[in-house]
């Protein structure tokens, strides 16, 4: 059996109404992504979904926790995950360059959101991916990593070619 195929919706047949569903994601969910950016996680997706005859709203919600490189050290943390999200599904033809809008064919029984849950996971990501170590112990940091950074850092302000770089005026 197809792994993702337990994230499909039924379109036909579905009477029209509130109807719930939810879905535990795990790094077994996101393993089928390529490019992943999470590792080891616990995230929780809820869809809400109203149906009035072909037209459907969507409110996505996403939480939970995930493992992930931080941006800084490259050591691996944990982050909160959490985004609330609507979209319109449309029973009709064609194409859609509204990003909030899904259209699915008439002929379609049912609508395979797995793509969308990853897309709105990894939205719900912090941007920054970093956390405020200084006040944990023991830290998770990558000590070497961050001793390279600061390395570097010197090594960019007693540079004598920089120095003069410094002092060109540019306009």
């Amino acid at each position: 059996m197809d792994y993702l195929k337990q994230f499909s919706i039924p379109f036909k047949g579905m009477l029209d109404g509130v109807h719930h569903y939810t879905f535990e994601l795990d790094e077994d969910f996101f393993r089928r992504f390529p490019a992943s950016p999470f590792g080891p996680c616990n995230i929780q997706t809820d869809l809400n979904t109203d149906k009035q005859g072909s037209l459907m709203t969507v409110n996505i919600n996403v939480t939970g926790s995930a493992m992930v490189n931080c941006d800084r050290c490259l050591a691996e943390i944990s982050l909160p995950v959490a985004g609330s999200y609507q979209i319109i599904v449309k029973q009709a033809t064609g194409t859609s360059d509204d990003p909030d809008l899904f259209l699915i064919s008439p002929e379609e029984n049912e609508w395979n959101i797995a793509e969308l849950i990853y897309e709105y996971c990894c939205l719900s990501l912090p941007m920054s991916r970093t956390i405020n170590c200084g006040e944990m112990n023991p830290a998770p940091c990558n000590r070497e990593v961050l001793s390279k950074i600061t390395e570097d850092k010197v090594n960019l302000e007693g540079n004598a070619l920089w120095d003069e770089l410094k002092k060109l005026n540019l306009k």
